[in-house]
């Protein structure tokens, strides 16, 4: 017998029952305990009850239901908090025990709450190679349109040249013959059809070091300074500049071109040092 189970407390159970009108079966839907278990706490049926918890588990709601206070009808009784207050799917196993149980909605429920924890890592692991593969796509398009870039500019860069090198043809000149004066220790050249036109004077050092003066016509200084060995030197001639005079203090340490065409000092005489070169640019 269970233990504040009495005969006088089953006895109440079935007046308050009965006062009430209820039926097994409709005590059952109200507590959602098993009828059959209601019926063995009245009658003290000990093959059908099951384990004593359960029984004094069953025999408060029992007692609730039909409007008595458990309390008071059963005394201070430990319980488990955390037995499910829904036993209408208490069963007694093969081994003659009785277990709550849970329906499989609740089941459902259950597994699901322990689903949660892994779906939200699924999400977070398709976030990450969702971000990864971005970042891997943005670095391929850019480097494969800086890899376009490099072929347009590559591209645009030959008729680039292409265009320089016209530029520099339709700049070349032709010297005329030379005419060397060595009493002014000078070079004349006349350069035809010249006037008009833009002029590179490049000067390179060969040999040992030189000083060299740029000037033109007007007198006005376009360059005064040392060449030094295996130095260049670039002087800018604008256009309608009618004269140039270059002036080497060790000529044999100088080499000149005008718009690349080189500029020979035939006849010089023999340990020539100091020398100039004129150039006119004609129309």
């Amino acid at each position: 017998m269970v233990e504040n189970l009495t005969s006088e407390v089953r006895q109440e159970l079935k007046d308050a029952r009965e006062q009430k009108g209820y039926s097994f079966e409709q005590l059952a839907e109200m507590t959602k305990i098993q009828p059959k278990f209601l019926k063995a706490i009245e009658e003290d049926d000990q093959d059908v009850l099951p384990s004593p918890f359960y029984t004094r588990a069953f025999a408060k709601k029992f007692a609730s239901a039909v409007g008595l206070n458990p309390d008071d009808l059963f005394g201070e009784v430990d319980f488990d908090p955390y037995v499910s207050s829904d036993l209408s799917y208490a069963h007694r196993d093969d081994d003659g025990v009785v277990r709550a149980a849970i329906s499989d909605s609740e089941t459902f429920k259950s597994r699901f709450r322990g689903w949660i924890p892994k779906i939200w890592l699924l999400i977070i692991a398709l976030a990450i190679l969702a971000v990864a593969w971005f970042v891997v796509t943005r670095v391929g398009n850019s480097g494969s349109n800086s890899s376009n870039d490099n072929v347009q500019v590559a591209s645009s860069s030959v008729p680039q040249s292409s265009s320089m090198s016209s530029s520099s043809s339709a700049n070349a000149v032709k010297l005329e013959n030379p005419q060397t004066d060595t009493a002014n220790k000078k070079t004349t050249y006349n350069v035809a059809n010249a006037l008009t036109q833009d002029h590179k004077l490049v000067m390179k050092g060969q040999d040992g070091d030189s000083t060299v003066k740029v000037t033109d016509g007007t007198g006005k200084v376009l360059f005064n300074k040392t060449l030094t060995k295996d130095s260049e030197e670039t002087v800018d001639l604008p256009a309608n500049t009618a004269s140039v005079t270059i002036a080497a203090g060790q000529v044999s340490h100088v080499t000149m071109t005008i718009n690349n065409t080189h500029v020979d000092l035939p006849n010089l005489p023999t340990g020539a040092t100091v020398w100039n070169v004129l150039l006119n640019f004609n129309k």
